[in-house]
C-alpha cells in the first residue's frame, strides 16, 4: 500500500496520541520517522521539513512558549465536529468538505451562510486526509486496503461493485466500517470508476527459456506452418474472452449505476423522513402553546397540518419497504 499518503498535516495529527496536546520536536520526528518513515521516503521529505511545513498551513499545530515545542489547539467540545464525526460514522466512509456542509445545513446544524473553509476538518486531529484527494477520512479508522487486496486476489476477483466489497469487508473479514475503512482514491491495485473497484494483479513472472540449438531453416518453415490453425484458434479464443470480459464489465456496471441510484433514494427519503419527524415534534409543541392561550383556529389548522405530515411519513416508510425488497 505504498501509493497511500496522509497529507503533512494529517500525519503530524496521526502521531499525536489521544490526550496529548503537545510534543517536544525531538519526540514528534522520532514518531514521524518511526511510524511513516516510509511515506515520508515517497515524499522525498524529513520529518523536520513535514513540521515546519504543518506549521505553516494553518494547520492547529504551533511552536510552544519554547522552539522545541511544539503544541496542538484542542477546541472546546466543539459541536460541529462532534457532528461531522457522527456523520462520517453513519455513512461508514469518507465525506468531501461539501458533502458535510450540505449535511450540517440539511440537519440545521448550521446556517446556509456558514462558509465551507470554516469546517473544523483541518483544524480537528479527528479527521485526515490523503495526498491528491478530496476526501476526507476519521483518523480512527484503520486502512483495510491490504486485507481486502488479500482477499480478492485469493479469489482472482477482477472486477466488483463498491457495496458488495463493503459487504466482504464487514461479513467476509469482520471488519467494522465503523472501524475500519477502504481508502477509495490512490491505491493503483483497487481504483475505483463509477462505483466499481477495479482490481489489477502483478503479471506473472515469465521463467527464462532454456537455450536450444537453432534448428534449420526449412525445420522452423515446416513447424510455423503447422502451428498456424492451433494459432488462429487461440486468437480466437483470447477474443471471447476479452468479449466475455467486456461483457461481465458491462454487466456489473449496470448494476452498480442501478444501485447508486437507489442509495441516493434511500438518502433523500431518510433526509425527508427526518425533516417530517422534526417538523411533527415542533408542531406538537406549537399545538399546547395555542391550547394555553386558547387559540382553537390555530390549533385546528396545525392539527390538519400534522396529519398530513404523518401521511407523508407512512408514504416514505413504504417507498422504503418497496427498496428494500430488491
Amino acid at each position: 500500500m505504498s501509493t497511500l499518503v496522509y497529507t503533512p498535516s494529517s500525519i503530524v495529527k496521526k502521531v499525536f496520541r489521544q490526550g496529548e496536546r503537545s510534543l517536544s520536536r525531538q519526540e514528534l520526528e522520532s514518531r514521524l520517522e518511526n511510524t511513516y518513515g516510509t511515506q515520508l521516503e515517497q515524499m522525498g521529505k524529513s520529518p523536520a521539513v513535514i513540521i515546519d511545513e504543518v506549521l505553516e498551513l494553518g494547520t492547529p499545530f504551533h511552536t510552544g512558549a519554547s522552539h522545541a515545542v511544539i503544541e496542538m489547539e484542542v477546541a472546546f467540545r466543539d459541536h460541529i465536529a462532534e457532528e461531522l464525526v457522527r456523520y462520517f460514522l453513519e455513512n461508514k466512509g469518507p465525506l468531501t468538505a461539501e458533502q458535510c456542509l450540505k449535511k450540517l445545513r440539511r440537519t440545521n446544524v448550521v446556517s446556509y451562510s456558514f462558509q465551507m473553509d470554516k469546517l473544523p476538518l483541518k483544524r480537528d486531529a479527528r479527521f485526515v486526509q490523503f495526498e491528491g484527494s478530496d476526501l476526507w477520512y476519521l483518523a480512527r479508522w484503520e486502512i483495510a486496503n491490504d486485507a481486502l487486496y488479500a482477499f480478492l486476489s485469493e479469489h482472482q476477483v477482477k472486477h466488483v461493485p463498491l457495496t458488495q466489497l463493503y459487504m466482504q469487508m464487514e461479513h467476509e473479514l469482520h471488519l467494522s466500517r465503523r472501524e475500519h475503512t477502504f481508502v477509495l482514491e490512490g491505491d493503483e491495485r483497487m481504483r475505483v470508476v463509477d462505483d466499481l473497484v477495479l482490481v489489477s494483479y502483478d503479471e506473472d513472472t515469465v521463467e527464462a527459456e532454456p537455450s536450444v540449438e537453432v534448428p534449420q531453416v526449412q525445420e522452423v518453415a515446416a513447424e510455423a506452418i503447422a502451428e498456424e490453425p492451433q494459432l488462429q484458434e487461440d486468437t480466437q479464443e483470447q477474443n471471447q474472452e476479452v468479449q466475455s470480459g467486456i461483457e461481465e464489465v458491462a454487466v456489473a456496471m449496470a448494476e452498480v449505476k442501478t444501485v447508486s441510484v437507489l442509495e441516493d433514494v434511500v438518502v433523500n427519503v431518510q433526509d425527508s423522513t427526518e425533516k417530517l419527524e422534526l417538523r411533527i415534534k415542533e408542531m406538537e409543541e406549537e399545538v399546547l402553546n395555542h391550547f394555553k392561550v386558547n387559540n382553537m383556529s390555530a390549533i385546528s389548522q396545525l392539527v390538519a397540518e400534522k396529519e398530513h405530515c404523518e401521511q407523508i411519513v407512512v408514504a416514505l416508510e413504504n417507498v422504503m419497504k418497496v427498496i428494500n425488497k430488491q
